[in-house]
Parts: structure tokens; C-alpha cells; sequence
């Protein structure tokens, strides 16, 4: 186990592909203690929101979000002992974060029009997330990388005067889209991905598994107030 941190000197790529000797079979990329306080990690980037309600009971949202979440150069698995960081990690000095999106675009749209004159209104919303690729394993093989996606939910109901009741039918993930929450190296299946034949050599045979998010769910819902 690592907590990894960052080298306040250049180790000169020894943190990443070059971080091995192939005839010793010792580790290299160390730094000194006293010069490994850095964080090994930067996240930085902007957040933009939006709402329009171009008429009564109609309501628009809009977001986008760019996150540059992404480990420094020059990692090393502790800023206390000074060791380098595990072989098995890298990929990581430089690259975006595991499970971190760059970009990430949010819509809503509701309408609860008035249904007569006994104070009943109805309600249709549907909102949507959009998220550009992003690798979902803690190493960052390449064949664990999820390509963009779009989810889309949404609702349909009735609600009684002042809310006192509300009937609604939901879906979620409407399109059953099927994208990768978690990837993970399958136990005593093979070793290696293509990035370790790319940067080691050998055969890379290496069966991966993985968490699936939710399908498409839908229900019904009814409310109430006492």
C-alpha cells in the first residue's frame, strides 16, 4: 500500500516506464525525505451553472464542469520513507485520475402545469449527465477506460392541491445505457496489460472484470402528506 506524493527534484522518468532494472530487478525513482513533501496530486478547473424559467411553471438548468484532476510527475509511494513508487503504478505520474472526468455536462428540464381549477398540476421532468472518457482503474491500464457516455432519467406525475398527494412514474437511466463503474485485473487470469508489453516487453494476457452500473430501472411512487 502507497500514499503517493511527489518529489520536489526531476527523478528523470524513473517513476514511470523507466522505473525498473531489468537485471537487478530493483526498484529506482527514490528521493531523499527531505525533499519529498510535495502533493502528488493537482485538481483544478471551473464550474459554470445556468437556470432559465421562460414562463411560469417551466425551468430549464444547465452545468458544465472541466476538471483537470491529474497526479504530478515524479511520484514516489511516501513522503515519509521516500520510496519509489510501485512498478505496477507507472502510468500514473502525469495522467488523469482514475474515475475523474475532464468534462462533465448536466441539463434538467421540468413543467408542472395546472391541471384545472381544483389545483391540480402535473409534472414532466427529464434531466441528463454527459461525461467525456476517463479510466476507471486505480493503475490505469488502458483496457479500463470507459468512453463517454450520456445518461438520461426522467418523471411523469400528477400531484393534488398544495402537494397534499403526488403520483409519479420514473425511469431511471432511460436509454439502458451500460458503462463501466469499476474494472479490475480478473484474480489468476493471466498478468500484464498492453501498457506493460509497451513499456516491459513479454505477453500481456491479463482477463479483466468488471462493476456495471444500473440498468434501466423504472417504478411508481405515490406520496402523501398527513
Amino acid at each position: 500500500m502507497q500514499n503517493i506524493e511527489a518529489c520536489k527534484d526531476s527523478l528523470g522518468g524513473l517513476d514511470s516506464d523507466n522505473g525498473f532494472n531489468p537485471v537487478t530487478g530493483a526498484q529506482t525513482g527514490g528521493c531523499p525525505t527531505n525533499r519529498s513533501k510535495k502533493p502528488g496530486v493537482i485538481s483544478q478547473g471551473v464550474e459554470l451553472e445556468a437556470t432559465m424559467s421562460p414562463i411560469k411553471q417551466v425551468t430549464f438548468t444547465a452545468g458544465y464542469t472541466y476538471a483537470d484532476t491529474h497526479f504530478r510527475k515524479n511520484l514516489i509511494g511516501s513522503s515519509t520513507t521516500g520510496e519509489p513508487l510501485d512498478r505496477a503504478l507507472f502510468l500514473l505520474p502525469g495522467s488523469q485520475l482514475s474515475n475523474a472526468p475532464k468534462n462533465v455536462v448536466t441539463t434538467s428540464f421540468a413543467w408542472t402545469p395546472d391541471l384545472g381549477s381544483n389545483g391540480m398540476s402535473g409534472l414532466i421532468y427529464v434531466d441528463s449527465r454527459l461525461s467525456s472518457d476517463y479510466n476507471t482503474g486505480s493503475d490505469l491500464a488502458p483496457e479500463k477506460k470507459q468512453d463517454g457516455f450520456a445518461v438520461v432519467n426522467a418523471r411523469v406525475g400528477l400531484r393534488g392541491k398544495d402537494q397534499a398527494w403526488a403520483l409519479e412514474f420514473w425511469a431511471q437511466n432511460v436509454f439502458n445505457k451500460n458503462y463501466i463503474q469499476v474494472a479490475f485485473n480478473t484474480p489468476f487470469q493471466g498478468a500484464g496489460s498492453s501498457a506493460n508489453v509497451a513499456a516491459y516487453g513479454g505477453t500481456g494476457n491479463a482477463l479483466y472484470s468488471a462493476f456495471l452500473a444500473e440498468p434501466r430501472t423504472y417504478g411508481l411512487t405515490l406520496r402523501s402528506r398527513f
